[in-house]
């Protein structure tokens, strides 16, 4: 069992320095005809960084909700788009912090065509998106739990 959680650790990918770095691999489904990465599924693959990210930090979203009356919201999304993503390639997603407040985190995330044979990565896509903690009356809340956590500290 030991063995099966340490593989089951890299599903969230490693934190290096200040940056949080996430890999998935392009499916069919992803794609459309053309074999091009939806420009939409960009902000759900951004999304899938964010919450492996909060997993290894070991900051439950499920316990927010259910104990501290915590929803983490998308308020704002600003993405670049600089070249397209294709069937079967390995994305890296970049994240790192921007700024955090009392009440809501700014993100910046990259996703980079990832190449381990040209040492070298390729920008798709880059962007900003900032979250915001609510109740579940949409009101804003202090997220301090959070914001203890060394990665969301403003340098």
């Amino acid at each position: 069992m030991k063995s099966i959680n340490k593989h089951l650790q890299n599903l969230d990918g490693i934190i290096q320095g200040n940056e949080h770095h996430y890999y998935l691999r392009v499916y069919y489904e992803d794609t459309d005809a053309g074999q091009i990465v939806y420009h939409t599924n960009f902000l759900k693959y951004f999304e899938r960084a964010r919450t492996s990210l909060l997993n290894l930090l070991n900051i439950d979203q499920v316990d927010l909700r259910k104990n501290h009356d915590i929803n983490l919201v998308v308020r704002k999304a600003n993405l670049i788009w600089h070249k397209p993503a294709l069937l079967n390639d390995t994305i890296l997603i970049k994240s790192c912090l921007k700024y955090a407040k009392n009440t809501s985190i700014t993100i910046n995330q990259q996703a980079c065509r990832f190449s381990s044979m040209r040492g070298e990565n390729q920008l798709l896509v880059s962007g900003t998106i900032q979250i915001v903690a609510i109740n579940l009356d949409f009101k804003v809340k202090r997220i301090n739990q959070i914001l203890n956590c060394k990665f969301f500290q403003n340098k």
